[in-house]
């Protein structure tokens, strides 16, 4: 009884010692600024008062008039929480106080006598330069983001006076013990001169101003013990407090502060996060927020809690995403509160982008301030201090520096030590659609999969400023694209990619980006962006994001009428124990349903469950949709839980000419002959007298590479009789990063891989007409048809994705080429790789070629379009894997005397070359090219398209990545039969 009655006499004193604080004065609002101290107008701050997309010509300065409250306090501190670059801080006229950095916040003592109680004072805050800046300071802004961020020097985040006795509480870093339901508040105080008589650090815990929980210590450490009163944070149930620290020195409080707190967990074990001791899927959005700030909508709204709360956070939650990643910075503090408050797991990051030039010394100075920050926020999960950042050297700097910051604080999760992150940007910024991994195991820790996406559009759907973005969206669209599929690309290059990450089980997935700048990511909102109408990709997103969902696994887009499959469904449960009640769907672009089955699936907690659906697709032909839809969706999601692919049901059509033909196959080709058969096209052997076209397959190919003279006489005898020769499966057959020669190689996880000398192969055919091939870096799945002859029953997006392969691959990753050609042909090969065809006939022009790169001159030797050839392509690999372009920039720059090369082909015996398909980064790549001999002579089409397997039934191979029938690539084979047999009839 008597121990009770102290306790809570102690809690009544203790009570009423919290609540007399000192002040803290909010000195956002009006500023004068001026450029080198030349005041010339008003500005409210925080803000970009500047041109965000220059470096500031000067020093800039801000000033304002300060009436300090009368109390007991004896000094002042000037709290910046984000003011670069260097802040320096005057009071009336004199520096009192200078900082390096402003990424992270800083501490100015106002070491001045006019700073007492009552008294007026003018401080003014002064900024350096970037122009002015070291690049070994932690807060230099990465040249490789230079272009695309804010680089004006501004005070980004809030001014706080705080007022306190002669020592200030500068660190409170909480270390939470959730096993014994309790606390440690690890306090730091600092001070000139300072000596207290009789410290006693007193910490609280609120919620509302009620107190929950209190510790008391003679020692900077003060434990807290919860009760069973203080409940856990997490997004689904954001329990949120108060920290109140004081420190007294006797009864006179010296110094107080205040930050949201509140218990929670967050580590890794078997590569998965676990939040309070539970599986977490990170499923997360994406903020640049100092690339958001560069163009003027987001200067108008980046400090707007309303609208963000509205637009990013609650539309997040309300999709079902738990987590939101800052990219290259954390934003005003503020927008941590908004996580704090209504749930959302935040990825904190540093600025460091592509190397880090930083010394040690600076990053010990700043991270401190910068975690100390993180931790005044329960929301703060994965701490990432670089970014694409590599080199043996660089790494080495730190983390020597975060091995001597990080003892003080709780264990955290980090970068490359508990995470490994993964940039892949398939299906949009210079990759393909890879999908060259099956399980998150194959990789030594957990995975953060925290950019893909790419495809950056405006809020009209008009490409967005990023230097690469028209050859990307020509790579995968065409040459003409419109704003409906531009929108529709943006959609599934996010939302499919981001299911396929979380099928196979990543710790964490973020699609690129929901803000940013209009040089680089633009946003995920149409119209006006202050309006907020959020574009298609969140919608389908829901799939991705949503706690309880379902994803479908299928990539084939081509199906034949009345076609069965098994469809598996995975069945995802980031919560507890549920049934879910599931419908899948085959429907039509006019909504009807074709196929429809319903199943109830129990899923246990924290666990994913695969459901196989056995379908048929329609029997008409036509365009369709695969949905799989939980129709039980969680309450908090307030959107439809669907996962969708659009296939189409199709039958290739035999063009009318080519029935009558008489096709030349060699009977090793099984699969070319019951191609043909099919649709009933007489085959005979190659060197039948009465074919009409020549079809060689793989088997041929062989043949060629071993330089058999009996089949190059059989394909020249065949030309010069005017039959016409189809050659398919030409060349090297490699298939990029997803078919590793060692099953083990992951390959780049932030880039493509880059070839420093690919294999080079040549192949003489006949009458001095070579075929070369160079490995590439990657293979193709979008093919463009140029060759209105090969459209028949045909449309050109039956070229994207064909059956099988990882990522639907239908070109490999070798370019083609040919020489020995005539005039004609070698003025048509150069066109195609943006040669001028009138200054190839004049008397002096070279091309100039970097690693699948030209530009052209009228000089041999240029030394100027070298040099501009090798920055173009040094950007692009700097800029890596943003672009993951996959070229060694050093290579050897080719140079080519076009002059020399057009008369020398004066000689040569083919009379016209046509790329009857393109594909591939700005469309240079030729997979496949007719090669015409003239009059009386037949053509000879090249093909590396990867057909082998897709031809004909029967010659797949199984498994979701098997090769196997598609009756689109079906369908262009027949019309580029057709289209040899007709042209040389004309």
């Amino acid at each position: 009884m008597y121990r009770g009655l102290v306790l809570i006499v102690s809690l009544f004193i203790l009570a009423g010692a919290i609540n007399a604080q000192p002040v803290s004065i909010d000195l956002n609002g009006e500023w004068e600024r001026g450029l080198n101290r030349e005041y010339d107008r008003r500005v409210e701050l925080p803000s970009i008062t500047e041109n965000a997309a220059e470096k500031t010509p000067g020093k800039l300065w801000f000033r304002r008039s300060v009436k300090l409250p009368k109390g007991n306090w004896s000094h002042a501190t000037l709290y910046l929480k984000g003011a670069r670059f260097n802040p320096e801080v005057y009071v009336n006229g004199e520096i009192v106080s200078k900082k390096d950095g402003g990424m992270a916040p800083t501490f100015h003592p106002l070491d001045s006598k006019k700073v007492k109680p009552g008294n007026n004072i003018v401080i003014e805050i002064a900024l350096a330069s970037l122009s002015d800046f070291d690049e070994t300071n932690a807060s230099y802004i990465a040249l490789a983001d230079q272009w695309r961020s804010n680089i004006s020097s501004c005070i980004w985040d809030d001014i706080v006076l705080e007022l306190h006795g002669n020592a200030r509480l500068s660190r409170v870093i909480p270390f939470t013990d959730m096993d014994n339901d309790r606390v440690k508040i690890a306090c730091e105080t600092e001070g000139k001169g300072v000596s207290l008589k009789k410290p006693v650090w007193i910490c609280s815990v609120f919620e509302n101003e009620k107190l929950l929980a209190q510790g008391k210590s003679d020692t900077d450490t003060v434990m807290i013990d919860f009760n069973r009163k203080i409940k856990s944070w997490s997004p689904e149930n954001p329990h949120l407090y108060k920290l109140r620290t004081q420190l007294f020195d006797g009864n006179r409080l010296v110094d107080s502060k205040e930050m949201n707190y509140a218990p929670k967990t967050f580590e890794v074990k078997d590569k998965q996060f676990y939040l309070n001791g539970n599986p977490y899927k990170v499923r997360a959005g994406s903020v640049v927020w100092h690339r958001w700030v560069r163009n003027k909508e987001g200067q108008e709204l980046g400090w707007d809690t309303t609208w963000f709360k509205k637009n990013v956070i609650l539309r997040l939650k309300e999709h079902g995403a738990n987590t939101l990643r800052f990219h290259l910075g954390n934003p005003p503090e503020r927008i941590l509160e908004l996580c704090d408050r209504y749930g959302l797991l935040v990825q904190y990051e540093w600025l460091f982008f592509h190397g880090m030039p930083a010394s040690e010394n600076s990053l010990v100075e700043q991270f401190p301030d910068w975690l100390d920050l993180g931790m005044k926020h329960p929301s703060t999960a994965i701490i990432h201090p670089y970014n694409e950042t590599e080199g043996e050297g660089q790494m080495e700097t730190i983390w020597n520096a975060l091995n001597k910051v990080l003892p003080k604080y709780p264990r955290l999760v980090l970068e490359d030590r508990e995470t490994l992150h993964i940039h892949k940007y398939w299906w949009s910024l210079f990759e393909n659609l890879g999908v060259y991994y099956d399980s998150y195991r194959q990789f030594p820790r957990a995975i953060v999969v925290d950019e893909f996406g790419g495809n950056y559009l405006d809020g009209y759907g008009e490409m967005g400023g990023y230097p690469t973005l028209p050859e990307s969206y020509m790579r995968f669209l065409g040459k003409k694209h419109t704003k409906e599929q531009r929108m529709k690309h943006h959609v599934v290059s996010n939302s499919a990619v981001a299911e396929y990450w979380r099928r196979i089980g990543a710790a964490g997935f973020s699609p690129f980006v929901i803000l940013s700048s209009w040089e680089d990511g633009n946003h995920w909102y149409t119209g006006e962006l202050k309006d907020g109408n959020p574009k298609p990709v969140w919608n389908a997103l829901t799939a991705a994001y949503s706690p309880q969902s379902v994803s479908i696994e299928l990539w084939d887009r081509t199906f034949i009428p009345k076609q069965k499959i098994d469809l598996p469904v995975y069945f995802f449960n980031d919560r507890v124990s549920s049934e879910f009640n599931v419908r899948v769907q085959v429907v039509d672009t006019n909504g009807r349903i074709w196929e429809e089955k319903i199943v109830k699936e129990f899923v246990s907690s924290y666990t994913t469950k695969v459901v196989e659906f056995n379908i048929q697709m329609p029997d008409k032909v036509g365009d369709y949709t695969v949905k799989a839809e939980l129709i039980n969706r969680p309450e908090d999601v307030k959107f439809p839980v669907v996962s969708s692919w659009d296939i189409r049901v199709f039958e290739a059509k035999c063009p009318q000419s080519l029935l009558s033909a008489v096709v030349g196959v060699s009977p090793a080709e099984k699969e070319l002959v019951s191609f043909l058969n099919n649709y009933g096209i007489e085959t005979k052997g190659l060197s039948a007298p009465d074919v009409k076209i020549l079809l060689l397959g793989i088997s041929d190919w062989d043949k060629i590479e071993r330089r058999d003279s009996e089949i190059l006489q059989i394909i020249e005898k065949a030309i010069n009789d005017g039959k016409s020769v189809v050659l398919t499966d030409v060349g090297m057959r490699c298939l990029g990063q997803g078919y590793p020669e060692s099953e083990n190689n992951l390959g780049p996880l932030q880039s493509v891989i880059k070839l420093t000398g690919g294999k080079k192969q040549t192949y003489d055919l006949f009458g001095g007409i070579k075929l070369i091939f160079t490995e590439a870096s990657e293979p193709e799945s979008h093919i463009q048809i140029m060759e209105p002859g090969l459209c028949y029953n045909l449309s050109q997006e039956q070229g994207w994705l064909w059956n099988g392969l990882r990522g639907g691959l239908n070109v490999p990753s070798a370019d083609m080429e040919l020489s020995g050609l005539n005039d004609k042909s070698f003025v048509s090969q150069w066109k195609q790789r943006g040669a001028d065809e009138v200054q190839i006939k004049s008397s002096s022009y070279y091309a100039y070629e970097l690693q699948g790169f030209f530009d052209f001159s009228f000089k041999k030797d240029d030394e100027a379009v070298m040099k501009k050839l090798r920055e173009r392509v040094h950007f692009l690999v700097e800029d890596a894997p943003a672009l993951a372009i996959s070229v060694n920039p050093e290579a050897p720059i080719i140079q080519t005397d076009l002059v020399a090369g057009f008369k020398e082909s004066l000689n040569g015996i083919a009379q016209n070359q046509t790329a009857q398909i393109v594909a591939g980064k700005n469309l240079t790549r030729m997979p496949v090219m007719a090669v015409d001999f003239g009059r009386e002579k037949g053509t000879l089409v090249v093909s590396q398209l990867l057909t082998k397997g897709r031809l004909a039934p029967g010659f797949g191979e199984p498994g979701l990545y098997g090769i196997r029938y598609d009756a689109s690539a079906v369908q262009l084979m027949l019309n580029m039969l057709d289209c040899a047999l007709n042209t040389h009839r004309n």
